[in-house]
């Protein structure tokens, strides 16, 4: 991503007060033709979002019954950024009326990658909603690591106030994007953020998944029948039924329990009827069923710590993990798995082949595919980068070979050729890649350089799995994997000598 690391991405909906261009064009403005997360490349075929992901959004112009003000203002597309001096609706300073804004923090763990279409398309849905003057987007890294160990941009957390009481004029809605299946779900590590952001602000935390497999990720929610003590209040001023059935005319009445000690917020598919039950919720004073996360108190969390990594011996064999994952894996997600063997992998790659010859998967398939365990993300690729023409994940050790054993040629070789065109244009080490698989014995790769070896890696494992009856697929594969072999030792060597 172009956003620098220490800005806030910013989407401005309506403009609160004048702004001038050079406003308009400062860091951290996200521009109305800009997306959360890179696009395709232009003439790729493009990753469809969730299907309900923009219908969703439509739920939330209910929320203008809290700001009456703000549904009477009328805007298109064209006029979301419109200049003051400019022709076209504008809306009233913000001394006239009330600011809501719109926080989304986006998980960037390694499988929501496979969501970031989605995201796109439900944070340009909200742009357009003339109740939210702003909208803002936060990352979230789920994943924390020794280079980036903090889960937030802090300074930019901070600047936003998420963790302080909001002006009476200015309050905060956050939605939480999240697969939830990161190191920050499931060992508890958010629970401080979100406890201090739901005590002041409207918070809910918006599952890519369907409900039936939130078990799967660090999320453990449960019904409940919850009540806003006023229309869009905080978290914190939720009241909740008692687990016993309640009676329709309690909706109206005193009675309802407030957990002091536990912060609830409220766990949503990205669908328009979850949307609207949650709506409900903000804006009238009657019981609304909720899927909840009940967040503990501090002092039951103070004593968390990382789960263990497994004893080397108990890590599987190639052949071990390739089983479990096409066990527990639907067959679309294993049928991806076995394409994506034949290619260098980033998140664009992964979307052009699933697009391409396997149409039928879905977001939730890649991303089985990415949380499986067979793959690793490279040591030099940049943590938020998101580059079409660079290798930024790779499959465990011996895990490629062995699915393309069990890949048939024909795909195997559609895949090259795919490759060859989207890809070849920009990487010069993928370029006629078609007719070196082709004619392995008349058509050399090019030399074995830094930039040029995970490529290559991924060649000669392409030419081994389709030697089982070729001779020149043979002898290439063999010619090719001694080079790299070298090449690797120079570089082991070269490292060795200047630590």
């Amino acid at each position: 991503m172009s956003t620098p690391e220490a800005a806030t991405w910013l989407i401005t909906a309506a403009p609160a007060m004048p702004v001038t261009p050079a406003q308009l064009r400062g860091p951290g403005h996200l521009a109305a033709s800009r997306k959360v997360f890179a696009p395709a490349p232009e003439g790729w075929p493009s990753s469809l979002p969730l299907p309900a992901a923009e219908a969703s959004v439509s739920a939330l112009y209910a929320l203008s019954q809290l700001h009456p003000e703000l549904a009477d203002f009328c805007k298109t597309p064209q006029d979301a950024y419109a200049i003051p001096s400019a022709p076209g609706p504008v809306c009233p300073p913000v001394s006239d009326l009330p600011v809501r804004e719109l926080i989304l923090v986006v998980d960037t763990g390694l499988s929501m990658s496979a969501w970031y279409p989605t995201v796109n398309a439900f944070a340009a849905c909200a742009c357009e909603l003339p109740i939210f003057n702003d909208v803002h987007i936060v990352k979230l890294r789920s994943q924390p690591s020794s280079t980036y160990p903090e889960l937030f941009d802090r300074p930019a957390v901070n600047k936003l106030g998420l963790g302080l009481p909001a002006p009476p004029h200015r309050q905060k809605t956050i939605f939480v994007l999240t697969d939830a299946v990161g190191a920050a779900w499931k060992r508890g590590l958010i629970w401080n953020d979100l406890r201090a952001w739901a005590q002041n602000h409207t918070v809910a935390i918006l599952h890519v998944l369907p409900h039936h497999d939130w078990y799967l990720s660090g999320i453990h929610a449960r019904p409940h029948q919850l009540r806003a003590r006023e229309p869009g209040c905080s978290n914190s001023a939720l009241e909740v039924a008692p687990p016993e059935a309640v009676p329709p005319s309690a909706g109206e009445g005193g009675g309802l329990e407030r957990d002091r000690h536990k912060v609830l917020v409220p766990v949503l598919e990205i669908r328009k009827r979850w949307l609207d039950q949650w709506v409900r919720l903000m804006t009238s004073r009657l019981l609304v069923h909720q899927q909840v996360l009940e967040i503990p108190p501090p002092s039951a969390t103070a004593g968390l710590v990382p789960t263990p990594s497994p004893a080397p011996d108990a890590v599987a064999s190639p052949e071990q993990s390739i089983g479990e994952f096409r066990t527990a894996a639907s067959e679309n997600a294993f049928s991806l798995a076995v394409l994506l063997a034949a290619a260098p992998l980033n998140r664009h790659i992964m979307q052009l082949l699933a697009a391409e010859l396997l149409p039928a998967a879905s977001p939730g398939d890649l991303a089985a595919v990415l949380t499986s365990g067979l793959l690793v993300t490279m040591e030099n690729s940049a943590e938020h980068s998101d580059p079409h023409d660079q290798v930024v994940f790779d499959f465990t050790p011996d895990v490629r070979e062995k699915l393309l054993s069990l890949g048939e040629s024909a795909k195997t070789r559609r895949v090259v050729a795919l490759l060859d065109h989207y890809l070849g244009p920009h990487v010069p080490a993928i370029r006629g890649i078609t007719q070196r698989v082709k004619n392995p014995a008349t058509a050399f790769p090019p030399g074995i350089t830094a930039e040029t070896l995970p490529y290559l890696r991924v060649e000669c494992a392409v030419l081994t799995a389709l030697s089982g009856a070729s001779t020149p697929h043979r002898e290439a594969a063999e010619r090719l994997r001694t080079k790299v072999d070298e090449f690797e030792t120079e570089q082991r060597r070269a490292t060795a000598a200047n630590p």
